[in-house]
């Protein structure tokens, strides 16, 4: 993949030698390679001697406190910052405030969605990987940058999380090769683990046992609600369904898993994953949304809970029946 984009990497090389304040970015509700991604390069600029700003549209979970430099991100691009990357994000929309607030386009697209579309004036996209973390790693050196300790334990932080702890589909020898090298470099692998796939808060595992008392579950299809008033008795506060969808896939005979989330000012945030084949990433890119063929995400607004439910829950049906008699061929 790095073969075939060498004149969009010489020229993303000399765009950040050139720079004098970059400022890297993720998504929305940022998940794990979101801010290893954006920390992990962040760190290896810094290396560079480079003023780098690291920015997401939403708060930063706890669960990746332990990372160096979170202390830093900002929720605002900042307005001397001449040149602007963004990291793990499909579109501009996944910037969510911060690509509203844009006085112009993004330069340094870095992802590896399937949904990607390449909206910066340089996109180095490899749907091929299991995390942009991952990419990253392999782009160090054509960008002209080093791995230290800190690079690497935020790079890992992303691959570990986006892969499941090397469970996803989309791990493969290259997955593991870069996560050697990481090692190599510092990375601790264990304390990664343990803080961001094992441990959960008191809280998390309440609110997933309000969550799984509510699921149901018809015809391959499982699914559940997340509520505001579910949250507030329990007392999450996170944004996310703490990662219940995740616990839902283990469900015998399950081919997919949906979770609602209600948010705050009319927004449900839907997270699918597919464990039989389905791309769920196509009918997330129908409600605005996009990911992988196995994990992806949309948000829908001005609609109640049991609004989305329906509609979200019709078209998944209608993909998994269409998948069910034509996917083989496809």
């Amino acid at each position: 993949m790095i073969g075939l984009m060498k004149g969009e990497l010489h020229k993303a090389r000399g765009w950040l030698h050139d720079a004098e304040h970059i400022c890297v970015m993720g998504h929305t509700s940022p998940d794990g390679d979101a801010v290893g991604s954006v920390l992990g390069l962040m760190w290896a600029l810094r290396g560079a001697g480079k003023r780098v700003t690291p920015a997401l549209p939403d708060d930063v979970s706890t669960t990746f406190a332990f990372l160096p430099g979170t202390a830093e991100v900002t929720q605002e691009v900042p307005a001397d910052a001449d040149l602007l990357v963004a990291l793990d994000t499909a579109d501009v929309e996944r910037l969510g405030l911060l690509g509203r607030e844009l006085a112009r386009p993004i330069d340094i697209n870095i992802d590896h969605h399937i949904s990607n579309t390449h909206f910066a004036s340089i996109n180095l996209v490899a749907e091929d990987v299991a995390a942009t973390a991952e990419y990253l790693v392999g782009l160090m050196q054509p960008l002209g940058l080093t791995l230290d300790e800190h690079v690497a334990n935020c790079l890992l932080t992303g691959l570990v999380t986006d892969s499941l702890g090397f469970r996803t589909s989309s791990t493969g020898i290259s997955t593991l090769a870069m996560a050697q090298k990481l090692l190599q470099h510092g990375a601790q692998l264990h304390e990664i683990y343990n803080r961001t796939l094992h441990r959960r808060s008191f809280e998390a595992l309440m609110l997933w046992g309000e969550v799984l008392r509510a699921a149901r579950c018809e015809d391959g299809i499982v699914w559940t609600q997340v509520t505001q008033a579910s949250k507030e008795k329990i007392g999450y506060t996170a944004n996310g369904d703490a990662d219940v969808v995740s616990q839902l896939t283990s469900i015998d005979g399950i081919e997919v898993a949906v979770v609602f989330v209600e948010r705050l000012d009319t927004e449900v945030k839907i997270s699918w994953r597919s464990v039989g084949g389905l791309d769920v990433a196509e009918i997330a890119q129908r409600f605005g949304g996009g990911g992988h063929r196995a994990a992806a995400g949309a948000s829908m607004y001005g609609s109640t809970l049991a609004q989305a439910e329906q509609v979200v829950l019709r078209r998944t049906r209608e993909a998994l029946q269409d998948y069910r008699q034509n996917g083989s061929r496809r």
